[in-house]
């Protein structure tokens, strides 16, 4: 499914789970409402991350994920040093935007990388493209918190 597809369905049930829509319906009724709203937003979360949708997925697919499981491939290992150690060394907002976009370059790589493996059911692959996205995802919270 298309992300605008997605943002379509995510607003349609919005709308149908609205506040507005149930103030004069029951507790019950309004509580159920607010359960439902929450899990649409989380799926719609989940969904539109391309990291979180990976995990998903797998796991859907009963391929256990350890999200903190270390770097074992070394050139993983070094690239990982490398964009740390360029995110410590930048002197500038303009300097970690630009490692920033990189990053987002790598992430949607990779993404597309877990894609094709998904689908040739080569689950291996599928998690060495997870780990690689969850290591860029990291750096880039590394950069978050400096900006």
């Amino acid at each position: 499914m298309e992300v605008h597809e997605l943002e379509k369905k995510y607003k349609d049930w919005q709308k149908k789970l609205h506040p507005d829509l149930v103030h004069s319906k029951s507790q019950r009724e309004r509580e159920y409402a607010a359960e439902q709203s929450a899990r649409v937003i989380d799926a719609y979360r989940t969904l539109t991350d391309p990291l979180s949708r990976a995990i998903y997925i797998v796991k859907l697919e009963g391929v256990l994920v350890d999200e903190e499981e270390r770097i074992t491939d070394p050139e993983l290992l070094a690239e990982v040093m490398e964009l740390r150690e360029a995110v410590d060394e930048a002197e500038d907002s303009g300097a970690l935007k630009k490692i920033q976009s990189q990053l987002q370059e790598k992430l949607q790589c990779w993404s597309n990388s877990f894609d094709d493996a998904y689908v040739s059911k080569n689950y291996e692959d599928a998690l060495a493209s997870i780990r690689r996205m969850t290591y860029y995802r990291r750096t880039n919270e590394e950069i978050v918190k400096k900006l």
